[in-house]
C-alpha cells in the first residue's frame, strides 16, 4: 500500500507544472435561442434566452441570388450581466420550397467591438433557423465561442 506522501508528491509536482491560461486566451462558448420581429424593413429586434438577453439588428444591404437573399446587416447583442457586443454581419436567406415568403436563414456574425463582460473578445459565433418575410418574423438558434 501506498504512503500519503508517495501519492502527494507527484501531484503537487504536476500541479507546479500546469501553466495558468492567460486572461488574454480566454474563450467563451456562446448559445441560445431568439425570437425577432421587424420593426420597418431595414431594423430588427430581438428577445433572447442564452448568453444574451436582447438584440437589435440593421440591415445595411440586400443582394437578391438565384435561392433568395444575401443580406449586410448590423447587429447589437446585449447581457443582462452588463455586456454588448458589436457585430458586421452576412445574412444568407434561402427560399423554402412551398412556403411563400419563407426563407431558411443563415448568419455569420464577426464581433467588432465588445464592452463590459465581452471587453476585449474578438471572432464570430453564427446562427441559424427561419425568417416569415412578409410578416417580419424570426426564429433563431445561435452558437458558437468568441475569445480574447
Amino acid at each position: 500500500m501506498k504512503s500519503f506522501t508517495s501519492i502527494l508528491i507527484p501531484f503537487v509536482a504536476f500541479l507546479g507544472s500546469v501553466q495558468p491560461a492567460q486572461a488574454e486566451d480566454a474563450c467563451l462558448d456562446v448559445g441560445g435561442l431568439a425570437l425577432a420581429e421587424a420593426l420597418d424593413e431595414t431594423s430588427l429586434v430581438a428577445a433572447i434566452a442564452g448568453d444574451f438577453t436582447s438584440a437589435s439588428a440593421r440591415i445595411v444591404g440586400e443582394h437578391e441570388t438565384t435561392t433568395g437573399l444575401v443580406l449586410d446587416m448590423q447587429h447589437h447583442f446585449l447581457s443582462d450581466r452588463n455586456g454588448l457586443l458589436k457585430t458586421q454581419d452576412k445574412a444568407v436567406l434561402t427560399r423554402v420550397s412551398g412556403k411563400e415568403s419563407t426563407y431558411m436563414l443563415e448568419i455569420e456574425y464577426n464581433i467588432v467591438n465588445a464592452t463590459g463582460v465581452f471587453e476585449g473578445y474578438r471572432g464570430t459565433f453564427r446562427s441559424y433557423g427561419l425568417f416569415k418575410h412578409n410578416e417580419g418574423e424570426v426564429v433563431l438558434r445561435y452558437e458558437g465561442e468568441i475569445c480574447r
